[in-house]
């Protein structure tokens, strides 16, 4: 489910994505779990990279739910209250420079970190919403990242996987000019070859541990064809 992920120093993602980056700079991130702030583009605010809470704070709730809002599952989101009001109308991108998965035909479940083939930025699909805490009257922003059944390769370890975009479809997916019908034909399953795997160190189960190296192979490359 993408439960981690990695992220460069913000200044260089921004660059390296072709965007600007709002607020201040932020160090690197070789094991960036949910719950943190995370870099994103919001559709109120393209051509800039903001840093977001990952775990979506629905705007009419009372309290930070409960239940996890981390992931929104492309079935099911035109049927959830917290998902389906933002379709068409809050939608963002998580801007990384790849993700881990666990393998979990494995018992003792193996790791690994993917990246794209060609080196580029990863542009995952999601969305976001505001929420004033009643308490304190602070307003913050959060985000959401919609998962989809995986495509072959990452089939061979997990059955889920986000919404990986072009940089295309990331305009069209961030541009409120569009009809939500339209917006919402870019979320398909990626080609088997745009993503490459390998197994790191479980180390990194430890969200803690931010070590440099988190992402270096530990084990053999993930194939299609083993």
């Amino acid at each position: 489910m993408c439960g981690r992920t990695l992220i460069g120093e913000s200044l260089a993602m921004a660059a390296k994505a072709g965007l600007l980056l709002g607020g201040d700079s932020r160090e690197k991130d070789t094991n960036r779990p949910p719950g943190t702030d995370m870099p994103v583009i919001l559709d109120a605010r393209p051509g800039r990279l903001h840093y977001v809470k990952w775990g979506l704070i629905p705007t009419g709730s009372t309290e930070v739910p409960k239940f996890s809002t981390t992931y929104c599952r492309i079935e099911t989101m035109h049927s959830l209250p917290s998902y389906k009001n933002l379709i068409g109308r809050r939608h963002c991108v998580f801007v990384v420079e790849g993700f881990y998965e666990w393998d979990r035909s494995s018992s003792s479940r193996q790791p690994y970190y993917f990246e794209r083939t060609d080196g580029e930025v990863l542009l995952l699909a999601g969305y976001w919403d505001s929420w004033k805490d009643p308490k304190t009257g602070i307003v913050i922003p959060s985000c959401t990242m919609i998962m989809q059944p995986a495509n072959k390769y990452i089939g061979k370890i997990h059955d889920r996987m986000p919404c990986i975009l072009s940089q295309r479809e990331s305009a069209v997916w961030l541009d409120r000019e569009l009809p939500a019908s339209e917006m919402l034909k870019v979320l398909h399953p990626v080609d088997d070859a745009l993503l490459k795997g390998w197994q790191v160190d479980p180390k990194i189960n430890n969200a803690r541990n931010k070590d440099g190296n988190n992402n270096r192979a530990s084990g053999p490359d993930l194939t299609l064809f083993d």
